[in-house]
């Protein structure tokens, strides 16, 4: 055995420690297993927004929210969130988590119902991590969408 310090790993190798991880915690927790959430928003196929994380046993955590500069401060950060939680509470979740940045819209959690948890700070040095958290409705609401099956797609507001 030898210990290989790597400063690119392959991806595929990447997916086996995650992978590993995830089925020894279903095992220990008897959650079943982890399902990943994401959701993008594509202008000619080009993604320009989106929000992704998992969803496990009662729980959502939202790992990244990005918005296009040039979209961002019209509600689509808040369109994001909200298909995502009407997700994870179709998939039975009772709450998420977002650990985000400082420098990072506070404001936008906030704004949508999110309780600030905990805060790592000078993580890294300079600012701060906080972890918020949203308890969602309880399971057995409505899944998000428009009847048929299909997602209502998130649509970015007109250019101003």
């Amino acid at each position: 055995m030898e210990i290989h310090i790597e400063d690119h790993p392959d991806p595929p190798d990447i997916e086996v420690l995650e992978t590993q991880i995830r089925r020894e915690a279903a095992a220990a927790m008897g959650l079943g297993d982890e399902a990943d959430l994401a959701i993008f928003v594509r202008d000619a196929g080009r993604i320009v927004a989106g929000i992704s994380g998992w969803t496990w046993g009662d729980c959502c955590e939202l790992q990244s929210l990005w918005v296009e500069p040039r979209l961002r401060g019209r509600g689509l950060g808040t369109q994001l969130l909200a298909a995502a939680e009407a997700e994870a509470a179709a998939r039975g979740r009772s709450q998420t988590v977002h650990f985000t940045y400082a420098f990072q819209a506070p404001a936008l959690y906030q704004r949508n119902g999110y309780e600030l948890v905990g805060r790592v700070e000078d993580f890294p040095s300079g600012t701060d991590v906080p972890c918020y958290r949203k308890r969602l409705n309880p399971p057995g609401s409505r899944r998000a969408g428009n009847g048929s099956g299909s997602p209502n797609p998130v649509r970015p507001p007109p250019p101003s």
